[in-house]
């Protein structure tokens, strides 16, 4: 069974990332790319966003330094 990334084309995500000058930014989600996970053995693998800001800036950076735009705002996302 292969695992899908959690994001689509045009899904709104905030990026997450600490200490990034852009931690806390939204922007939509225009291409997603999978790469075998770092190990080569073992893992799911590793999707890669690239993500144009609402700062007209764009950002390629691992799924998982972002979260759902909704779940950011309404509270839901815990960062710890």
């Amino acid at each position: 069974m292969q695992q899908e990334s959690k994001f689509q084309k045009g899904d709104r995500v905030v990026h997450i990332g600490w200490g990034a000058s852009y931690e806390g930014v939204g922007g939509t989600v225009m291409a997603i790319q999978r790469l075998p996970n770092a190990s080569g053995v073992f893992g799911a693998p590793d999707y890669y966003l690239r993500v144009i800001l609402d700062t007209a800036e764009v950002i390629e950076d691992r799924a998982a330094h972002f979260v759902p735009e909704d779940d950011f705002h309404s509270g839901s996302y815990i960062p710890f």
